[in-house]
């Protein structure tokens, strides 16, 4: 029987914690940074955020919140490993032909380095790690990307056993906050090969916060059955703000401005279905037709979970010979007689949103056309409370870290 490599993507999103103490660059010293970074890299990281986003609510919709980034980066990781026609496909996906995968490993490499050092009083931490197969070496070359590139732990188990479990749980939770600690509910098996994991976590205060006081028990209309009772959070004041006759969407900054949540909401005569379709087409602007604007914001607190097998979505993707059993090629990876393929792809996110800020895991960019704002001096009133979508990215790099869409305040599953 062949060989399997089992890639688990790992993402965890907690929106509503206060701010970190961490250090890091200022803002002026991050955006020097930021310049230099590859712009290609953000875009084709987003734009796969925007399809698997899309794909994924093709399923069902409900509450879901990915972490483009997350997925990119663990896809990246296991490109290396690729080669011929499923190498071709994976950098079909991830924008960046075979040929430019030194250019995507320093595109990564730069894009680590700078989100790991984010500004004073933020928390934002991104890690890698590779676990092998005991008795069954990886290539060498592979494993040196892997640490100069990805800063990649390399770990050596037994990915049949019990303990490989426990084993990865462990280091995913240390990594994610203690938020996700069941990321593999049993062993790989004897045919796994690897176990790729990335792991992204975020925990940052608004920039200006909600006042708890201003926190009020109020109606939201989920799209099928009656209004539920959610916690309103409310604040008044000046936003970056954007309204089109199908939508509004404000931007809540965190911190210094590093990063920022887009919330946009559909009009009483759209749907969340046609914002997830505005989006497929690259037709919802997230970034232009924004002015700073008078208004009052009113927003849900809201805690949801997310996780699921990635696999169906990729294919759909065109990402088809990785998860061939009998035509995978990851010999770049390890040097065995049987075919190298991905078993699984697990991805989990979790986000908890409330008066004080977010703790999160990835951040999603959506290229936004510009939008018919009102005038600056009329003010606005942004009542979210029917189902909506918002992003999470960094404002420098225009990096999206997480994307998402929450039907039911309420539900946190």
């Amino acid at each position: 029987m062949g060989k399997r490599l089992s890639a688990l993507i790992l993402t965890v999103l907690l929106l509503g914690g206060c701010s970190g103490g961490g250090s890091g660059m200022n803002y002026t010293e991050r955006q020097a940074a930021a310049a230099e970074l590859d712009p290609a890299l953000a875009e084709s990281s987003n734009q796969l955020g925007v399809k698997l986003f899309s794909q994924l609510w093709k399923q069902g919709g409900g509450n879901l919140t990915i972490s483009p980034y997350s997925v990119a980066a663990a896809l990246a990781l296991a490109y290396n490993g690729s080669a011929g026609e499923t190498a071709e496909e994976l950098g079909k996906l991830l924008g960046y032909a075979p040929g430019e995968r030194q250019k995507l490993n320093i595109g990564h490499q730069s894009l680590m380095k700078l989100l790991n050092h984010g500004e004073p009083g933020m928390e934002l931490k991104i890690a890698n790690s590779v676990w092998g197969m005991k008795g069954l070496p990886l290539r060498k070359d592979y494993l040196g990307t892997g640490k100069d590139f990805y800063d990649a732990q390399i770990n050596t188990t037994d990915l049949a056993a019990e303990k490989s479990v426990k084993e990865i749980n462990g280091w995913v939770a240390d990594h994610t906050g203690d938020k996700i600690q069941e990321m593999l509910t049993e062993p790989p098996g004897p045919q796994a090969v690897a176990v790729l994991v990335n792991a992204l976590y975020f925990k940052g205060g608004w920039t200006d916060v909600f006042e708890e006081e201003a926190t009020k028990q109020a109606d939201f209309y989920p799209p099928d059955g009656p209004a539920v009772q959610v916690m309103m959070m409310k604040r008044g004041g000046m936003f970056e703000y954007a309204a089109h006759e199908d939508w509004q969407a404000v931007k809540l900054p965190y911190g210094e401005g590093q990063l920022e949540m887009v919330v946009v909401l559909p009009g009483e005569q759209a749907s969340l279905a046609e914002l997830v379709s505005h989006l497929e087409q690259g037709t919802l602007p997230l970034d232009e037709g924004f002015s700073s604007t008078p208004g009052t914001l009113l927003l849900p607190r809201f805690t949801a979970s997310y996780g699921t097998e990635l696999s169906k979505a990729l294919q759909a993707l065109g990402v088809k010979l990785a998860f061939d059993p009998n035509r995978g090629d990851f010999s770049l990876m390890a040097d065995l007689d049987d075919p190298i393929y991905f078993a699984q792809v697990i991805h989990r996110t979790y986000i908890d949103v409330n008066e004080q800020g977010t703790e999160a895991a990835a951040s999603t960019l959506i290229q936004m056309d510009a939008g018919a704002a009102p005038p600056a001096d009329k003010p606005f009133e942004m009542n979210v409370n029917r189902p909506f979508l918002y992003a999470i990215r960094d404002t420098q790099t225009g990096v999206v870290l997480f994307l998402g869409a929450i039907e039911n305040p309420q539900r946190t599953d």
